[in-house]
């Protein structure tokens, strides 16, 4: 059934020549941020200074669970750029399959349910960015993502934004 799930939505662009490669900045934060609102001050400066500097036309953001509107979904909007969910609906998730929901141990996590997460991601993002993207999504997901992203032919940039001694969130 994962299988299903990734390759139903398989819309990919050709992996393509170094010429016209895609890009994608990969933004991974502490999901607080995506919650706030309205958008937290310095976290709304870091994503307008990249939508900026990569000249983004899709943002895209693991946002199930967010409420509608989420402040990510605001700023694209406010700024004009295409906005995309890319993490999978609950019920495509219960579809994947989750061993974490049955562990006596509330510390564990399926790392095949992740990587079936990311790939749903990385095709969904194939398929929504033109040019340039940028994803956020959680810390964690960074680096086993980027490989993701690479290996469909995209240039990719990560990015980690964290706490901070000067945030008033923490």
């Amino acid at each position: 059934m994962r299988e299903n799930l990734i390759f139903l939505e398989f819309k990919a662009r050709d992996r393509g020549s170094e010429e016209t490669m895609r890009k994608i900045c990969i933004f991974g934060v502490n999901h607080k941020y995506q919650l706030e609102n309205p958008i937290h001050r310095v976290f709304r400066q870091h994503l307008c200074e990249l939508i900026k500097d990569h000249r983004v036309d899709t943002i895209l953001e693991e946002g199930t669970g967010l409420a509608p509107k989420a402040c990510v979904e605001v700023l694209a909007n406010t700024l004009g750029v295409q906005w995309r969910n890319v993490d999978p609906s609950r019920e495509q998730r219960e579809l994947i399959g989750d061993a974490a929901s049955s562990s006596p141990y509330d510390t564990f996590q399926d790392l095949n349910f992740h990587e079936c997460r990311e790939w749903v991601w990385a095709v969904r993002a194939s398929a929504a960015v033109i040019d340039s993207g940028l994803l956020v999504c959680g810390i964690c997901h960074v680096f086993s993502l980027a490989g993701k992203l690479c290996w469909l032919g995209f240039e990719v940039e990560t990015h980690v934004y964290g706490p901070r001694r000067d945030d008033d969130l923490y």
